[in-house]
């Protein structure tokens, strides 16, 4: 049987459609900031904006998917600078467009000013802000009104741990109540996980479009450079403690996994498994247990404490949060149905409980070389995501990098229809809340479950 070779990716045939790909990439964020930049964050429920932000996030990322996949070789001296100057282009408009569909963002603004101003930020809900000693300047500032006045849900406490809160406190201390003093640190991560990821798949003679479909995927540099998620801040802290605990400096990988439990809970689960690396060596193991241990709760004690009283915004969050996600919704309204609203609870502590364990299954296989401590933490990583009852489009940065550095082309192309989450505001406002949340939520899953199928039909798709 003749076996047809794929074009080098120098010849024309190939590059062509390199050349589309990251060019459609640069344009997307150009477009949308033109287009969408401007309009206040009201405009989110037409259906005429939904459909061209979506139009313009999932054509784009569709594309880089594809032309990874079909180009799974490749010079870095060829593409290596292409991709670099792609990425940082799709996130400098960013910078002179407006919230963009979201406002998390006013939160975090907060946040970072009553740190910024040697305050608790875990003491209050910004409803009470004004009453709070030594807080009421920021409460009455012009931009404090206006940032207060806009945060959702300001009866509740943040649920943010320390690291988050350190790094809105250094966006406050660089461009007060700037929206972009957060995209700086935000692009700042983007391009530093772009770059360990880089480091972790070089030396395996990888292509170098598994850095492209991070370093230059539409839909993150949009939710994250574009709306200012910290979740940007996770990866690069993952990565970061992954390549130290291969380079044996234990302490390090410790700090580094404990700083990423600082920004989201959940990376948590991955401490285990990194932990497997040490495994032989009882000195090492001991420093980066103690360092993760200590650095995770110096972080998250204080959020933690607060979460046991009555505004507690984490407990809102593990108690009730769902959104994005239709087999949790199904399950959740059979469960409700049948048991009320202590069955719901008890769903809940079993999705937490599974994801708890799928953690501890994959720190128990033994480690038997780099790729397949990738793969763990990419499974872990994705599970936490998937079994989450809120799967916001954000929230992949938590597996895609790891996703790519593995060759994992299912949990790759989960970016492609992610965007669909942002007809919620158009539907909802049009009274079709549950058409979303028990039908159109599912939509995003379609890629992964396509590709899968693939995959198990025999086509190698790494």
């Amino acid at each position: 049987m003749t076996t047809i070779a794929r074009p080098h990716l120098t010849s024309r045939a190939a590059l062509a459609p390199a050349i589309l790909t990251l060019s459609l990439c640069v344009a997307s964020p150009y477009m949308l900031v033109g287009l969408l930049g401007g309009l206040p964050l009201e405009s989110r429920n037409s259906w005429s904006v939904s459909l061209v932000l979506w139009f313009l996030i999932v054509v784009p990322t569709l594309t880089l998917v594809v032309t990874a996949f079909r180009n799974r070789g490749g010079e870095w001296r060829v593409l290596g600078p292409a991709i670099l100057v792609t990425g940082l282009l799709m996130r400098l408009p960013y910078f002179a467009g407006g919230s963009l569909f979201e406002d998390d963002h006013f939160r975090y603004l907060l946040d970072g000013a009553v740190l910024a101003s040697g305050n608790n930020p875990y003491r209050f809900a910004p409803a009470d802000l004004s009453a709070q000693p030594g807080l009421a300047a920021l409460a009455l500032s012009e931009q404090g009104r206006s940032v207060v006045s806009q945060i959702n849900f300001p009866d509740l406490r943040t649920i943010y741990p320390g690291t988050a809160q350190i790094l809105f406190a250094l966006s406050h201390l660089l461009d007060p109540w700037s929206l972009n003093g957060l995209r700086f640190i935000a692009c700042a991560s983007e391009a530093i996980s772009a770059f360990l990821l880089w480091r972790t798949i070089a030396t395996q003679q990888l292509s170098p479009w598994r850095v492209a479909v991070v370093w230059c995927n539409p839909l993150l540099a949009f939710t994250l450079t574009g709306q200012a998620h910290i979740d940007a801040v996770i990866m690069p802290l993952i990565l970061a403690s992954l390549l130290a605990a291969r380079q044996q400096s234990a302490g390090l990988a410790g700090l580094a996994i404990g700083f990423a439990v600082g920004v989201k809970l959940w990376p948590a689960l991955l401490v285990p498994i990194i932990a497997r690396v040490f495994i032989g060596h009882v000195k090492l193991l001991m420093a980066y247990l103690a360092m993760a241990a200590v650095t995770s709760a110096v972080l998250c004690v204080p959020l933690v404490m607060s979460s046991v009283t009555p505004q507690s915004g984490l407990a809102a969050y593990a108690g009730g949060w769902a959104i994005n996600n239709a087999p949790y919704a199904w399950a959740a309204f059979l469960a409700g149905s049948l048991g009320g609203p202590g069955a719901v609870i008890g769903l809940r502590m079993i999705i937490a409980l599974t994801a708890v364990a799928s953690a501890l299954w994959f720190a128990l296989r033994p480690v038997e070389n780099f790729q397949s401590l990738l793969v763990s933490l990419c499974a872990v990583s994705a599970a936490a995501f998937y079994l989450s009852p809120a799967q916001f489009p954000w929230y992949a940065a938590w597996f895609l990098p790891l996703a790519a550095a593995c060759g994992c082309w299912p949990l790759i192309a989960a970016s492609v229809l992610l965007p669909t989450y942002y007809f919620f505001f158009a539907l909802a406002a049009s009274g079709l809340r549950d058409a979303f949340i028990y039908g159109v939520a599912a939509l995003h899953l379609l890629p992964v479950a396509v590709v899968a199928l693939l995959t198990q039909r025999g086509r190698p798709l790494s």
